[in-house]
C-alpha cells in the first residue's frame, strides 16, 4: 500500500492523472486504518506467530483482513470527484462499482449503519461508505478515503471468496462473511468490466498501462507510512492511468 500513498502524492502534484489499481494479497494481511493506533493485543501475537502480517493503510477506516478478495485503489484529482461532503464523494467514487455488480446480477446499495469509532474492523458494520447486497444485506465492499489538497484516494476491498474462516475467527472473534456467488465468467472479466465502467463514468477515452520505474520504487521505499511495515514490491499489480 506504499505505492497507493505514492500515487496519491503523484496525482496531487499533477505528475499522474486518475489512477486505478487492482491487487491481490500473496498471504493473509491485516491492514490498519491510518489513524487506527488502538487494536486488540492478540493481533500482534498472531503477527508474531506468522499467521498474518500487519500493514498500515494511507487511507482511513478500521482494520481489513485481506484474503479471498480483490483490493482496489482509486486516485483522482479532487476536481474529478464532485461533492461537498464525504458521503457525496463516496457515492461518486462507488458508482462504477454499483454499475458493474448490478450488471453481473448483484445490485449493491449503500449501508445505513452509523460509523462507530470503537469498531475494530471494517466488516463489523456497513456505513454510508460501504456497499451491501441489496437482497440479503451482506456487506460486499468496504471502502475508505484519504483526501490531500488536490487529490483523493479511495481504497476498497471486494469480498469475492470467503476469507479464511479459522483466521477470521482468531482475528475478529466472529464468523467470516460469505463470498459473492459470481459466475466464473464474471470473476474472470471483473477487472476489465470495472476499468471500462470507471472510464465511462470519468469520460476517459482509454487507459494506459503504467509501471513504476526503479527510481520510483526507491522513492516509495523512502516514503513514511506511519506504524507498521509496508508490503514488499511483490504486491505491485498493474496500475492504469488515463
Amino acid at each position: 500500500m506504499t505505492m497507493d500513498h505514492w500515487l496519491l502524492k503523484a496525482v496531487d502534484a499533477g505528475v499522474l492523472g486518475p489512477v486505478l489499481r487492482f491487487y491481490h494479497w500473496p498471504w493473509p494481511c491485516l491492514s490498519l486504518g491510518r489513524h487506527q493506533h488502538v487494536y486488540p493485543v492478540r493481533w500482534d501475537g498472531l503477527a508474531h506467530q506468522g499467521h498474518v502480517e500487519l500493514v498500515r493503510r494511507p487511507s482511513g477506516g478500521s482494520a481489513v483482513l485481506h484474503g479471498g478478495g480483490l483490493t482496489y485503489a482509486l486516485v483522482l484529482p479532487i476536481t474529478m470527484a464532485p461533492g461537498g461532503t464525504g458521503v457525496e464523494r463516496y457515492r461518486f467514487c462507488c458508482r462504477w462499482l454499483q454499475h458493474v455488480f448490478a450488471q453481473l446480477g448483484h445490485p449493491l446499495v449503500f449501508g445505513q449503519e452509523p460509523a462507530r469509532p470503537t469498531s475494530s474492523h471494517c466488516f463489523d458494520r456497513a456505513t454510508a461508505a460501504d456497499l451491501v447486497d441489496a437482497r440479503d444485506g451482506n456487506k460486499r465492499i468496504g471502502s475508505a478515503q484519504r483526501r490531500s489538497r488536490r487529490a483523493l484516494l479511495q481504497h476498497g476491498e471486494m469480498v469475492l471468496h470467503s476469507p479464511p474462516s479459522v483466521l477470521w475467527q482468531q482475528v475478529f472473534g466472529q464468523a467470516a462473511p460469505s463470498g459473492l456467488p459470481l459466475h466464473p465468467s464474471g470473476l474472470h472479466n471483473l477487472q476489465q468490466l470495472l476499468r471500462q465502467a470507471l472510464m465511462q463514468q470519468l469520460g476517459l477515452r482509454q487507459w494506459r498501462c503504467w509501471q513504476p520505474s526503479p527510481s520510483t520504487w526507491t522513492a516509495m521505499a523512502r516514503l513514511p507510512m506511519g506504524d507498521g511495515p509496508a508490503l514488499p514490491q511483490g504486491e505491485a499489480a498493474m496500475a492504469l492511468s488515463g
